[in-house]
């Protein structure tokens, strides 16, 4: 039977949900980019602030501000209230007095330098006949001298616009022993770091958008022609106080109902389209991790529960991991270690008190292509066929290598897992082509990991823990996820 696979070019839009998945994905790939640059940019920006950083003093001086009245006798009211406008006018009038060639020309004298290494301010104080000279500069002993050299001069220039005044120093001039102002340093580090995280998440966005996976089942038909056998929800196992770990079962009484319904109605549609002679699945993903072993292991169960008799064989040779997922811990040799040996000593590992047989072993075979092209594995296929009512073949990855091509040819039915959001869509339609390409007879597709309203909030749900290390060089199975299968 021939299929073909298309690749719809139409943009599809990004649902938000999705584009957060995504983000949070490129998130635990990306974090040391994304850590490094919060701190370069907290780095960079508090030893800017620290570098451009100028220690300033102030030195400040209070004067009070008298007139003398020329055979005057109040002593009173009027008196009082004209010093303190005297003190407002003071104020009023000095910046045009400081900046005038006169007051220049005297300060400069005075203290005999070429220019003012600081800044003169003056206020009044309200209500009061008081009024404040303050002289800030970086250098504390200049920001001392000029005020004090303010001190010396100015009544000679104030004499020209308010005439006769008397000064008289309430707060002498001190040397400053601190900077009043602080290194904004950890402030700017602040403004860094938020600089840098705006980045990390520019970063994660650009990521996210040109990340090229599949989000519903709607666009894996839109990429590979093949009908959807069901979505599993994304789902996360419970831990056991004690014992071993095992993989997330519908055999265990902890697992989701909505799990359990999604293996249920996964059984039923695939045995409608199975003839009587079809006994023989194989499962197959593009990419690992995508959960294909969870769901060769809970379509065998679920299979096993209508009372038929069933093997599940562990057909990847590379990376045998049926028996950590189920538990099992007896030793026992697989599919690897019968091809490269007899026929007749073929063994069977019962699961528990059902009717579901695992042919599985525990080491890895380095070079399983050899193995695989032999007429032994044609006779041991046609041997085992009569002996059971369904058997599920677990295969590597076939868009990574050609294991699941050379068994694909021994088997009627090839069920697909799709991982949600998980392998590129080129990957996936490789994978597809290539078992059409080898006249694979494909059942359809399993979309797992499926995000649900309670899923999402749960984490990346099942299919992770038993992953995988075929050093290759793809790039997976280098980093799994903790717990989650």
């Amino acid at each position: 039977m021939e299929h073909t696979t298309h690749i719809n070019t139409e943009e599809q839009a990004i649902d938000l949900s999705v584009l957060l998945r995504r983000m949070l994905r490129a998130l635990r790939r990306l974090w040391p980019v994304c850590l490094a640059l919060i701190v370069l940019c907290a780095a960079l920006m508090g030893w800017r602030s620290h570098r451009s950083f100028r220690p300033m003093y102030r030195s400040e001086a209070v004067f009070s501000v008298n007139l003398s009245f020329v055979g005057g006798t109040d002593l009173s009211g009027y008196s009082q209230y004209y010093n303190k406008s005297a003190a407002q006018q003071v104020a009023d009038t000095f910046p045009y007095l400081l900046t005038s060639d006169r007051m220049q020309e005297l300060l400069l004298q005075r203290l005999g330098v070429t220019y003012l290494n600081g800044v003169i301010s003056s206020s009044a104080i309200k209500d009061t006949s008081f009024f404040v000279l303050t002289v800030e500069s970086p250098n504390p002993q200049d920001a001392y001298d000029i005020l004090c050299a303010v001190i010396d001069v100015y009544p000679q220039v104030n004499r020209l616009v308010l005439g006769e005044t008397q000064l008289v120093v309430n707060q002498e001039p001190t040397l400053p022993d601190a900077p009043y102002n602080a290194d904004p340093w950890l402030s700017s580090a602040v403004k860094g770091a938020a600089l840098g995280l705006a980045l990390s998440l520019v970063v994660l966005l650009i990521a996210a958008s040109l990340r090229r996976t599949v989000s519903s089942t709607g666009d894996v038909k839109r990429l590979v022609n093949l009908s959807c056998l069901a979505s599993i929800p994304r789902t996360t196992p419970k831990r056991r106080k004690s014992g071993a770990q095992t993989g997330l079962l519908i055999s265990h009484m902890q697992t989701d109902s909505a799990f359990c319904e999604a293996y249920r109605l996964l059984r039923l549609k695939l045995l409608r389209q199975l003839k009587e002679e079809d006994k023989i699945l194989m499962v197959t993903s593009s990419v690992p991790s995508e959960g294909k072993s969870s769901v060769s292991v809970n379509l065998a169960l679920s299979l096993a529960r209508e009372g038929k008799k069933v093997l599940l064989i562990d057909g990847d040779l590379r990376g045998p991991s049926y028996k950590a997922l189920l538990g099992i811990t007896k030793p026992s040799e697989g599919l690897g270690q019968c091809l490269s040996g007899s026929l007749d000593q073929v063994h069977f590992l019962r699961y528990e008190d059902t009717s579901l047989y695992v042919f599985a072993g525990s080491q890895p075979i380095q070079s399983p292509m050899n193995l695989l092209q032999y007429d032994k594995l044609e006779a041991l296929m046609n041997t085992l066929r009569p002996m059971f009512d369904y058997i599920v073949l677990d295969t590597p990855p076939c868009a990574m290598m050609a294991d699941a091509l050379a068994l694909c040819r021994h088997v009627d039915r090839v069920v697909y897992v799709i991982r949600e959001d998980f392998a590129a869509t080129t990957q996936i339609f490789e994978g597809v082509q290539a078992l059409a390409g080898a006249d694979a007879r494909m059942a359809g597709f399993v979309f797992n990991c499926a995000a649900t309203a309670r899923g999402a909030a749960s984490g990346y749900g099942y299919g992770y823990r038993y992953g995988y290390g075929y050093g290759y060089g793809y790039g997976y199975g280098k980093t799994k996820p903790k717990d989650e299968r």
